[in-house]
């Protein structure tokens, strides 16, 4: 992993390309429109509020017959959604996981991975 001598900074995929030398070229720019995507969606999740979280009048008396204020029902809600995504998560891992050793098994059936 050696470095250039030019005096111009190195680019994000040329960065990557040293970093990740046996990834093909496709997979790195992928990673980069991914990673471009991520980053977008992250920033306006965090700068756009939508109209439906921003109580109204008639939300308010609503509230008040519940003695919850948005506010609170706000993080409720988060809350509720931290800990549903983060048991989502647990079980996409668990079934990204498995995946690999369910193919060893179709294959210890003689069972053609190509039709599947």
């Amino acid at each position: 992993m050696g470095f250039s001598n030019s005096t111009y900074p190195m680019s994000s995929n040329d960065m990557l390309t040293s970093l990740l030398p046996e990834w093909p070229a496709w997979a790195i720019n992928l990673l980069l429109a991914m990673t471009g995507a991520l980053t977008v969606t992250l920033l306006m999740n965090y700068f756009y509020t939508p109209d439906d979280e921003k109580a109204s009048a008639k939300e308010k008396s609503v509230l008040k017959s519940t003695n919850k204020t948005h506010e609170a029902l706000h993080t409720e809600f988060n809350s509720f959604r931290k800990s549903y995504l983060s048991v989502y998560l647990v079980i996409m891992l668990a079934d990204w996981m498995q995946g690999t050793h369910m193919y060893t098994l179709y294959l210890s059936y003689d069972v053609n991975i190509s039709a599947l």
